[in-house]
């Protein structure tokens, strides 16, 4: 395996190890997730801090946590990691 296949593994290994070790619970239905949504929370997996993220995307920071919050919510996550990850696992 190169670098670069270890490196674009990483999420979804640490994901993995994360999941072996949290209580699983049912996941909520998901629910529909805007694009706003999907674009912060691929930023957020990369491990960019939300001020980062509202420079980059011209938003507030408060519409930032406002849709991290709305994104954990939607995906049933129960923490902003756990939201990562499903992202990863379901855009790649």
């Amino acid at each position: 395996m190169s670098v670069q296949q270890v490196v674009q593994a990483a999420p979804e290994i640490v994901c993995e190890v994360y999941e072996l070790g949290a209580r699983r619970r049912t996941p909520a239905a998901v629910r529909e997730l805007t694009s706003r949504q999907i674009a912060i929370g691929r930023m957020m997996s990369t491990g960019a801090k939300d001020a980062a993220i509202a420079r980059e995307l011209g938003l507030s920071l408060r519409t930032v946590r406002a849709e991290i919050s709305a994104l954990v919510a939607g995906l049933g996550a129960k923490s902003r990691f756990q939201a990562g990850c499903l992202l990863v696992r379901r855009f790649g």
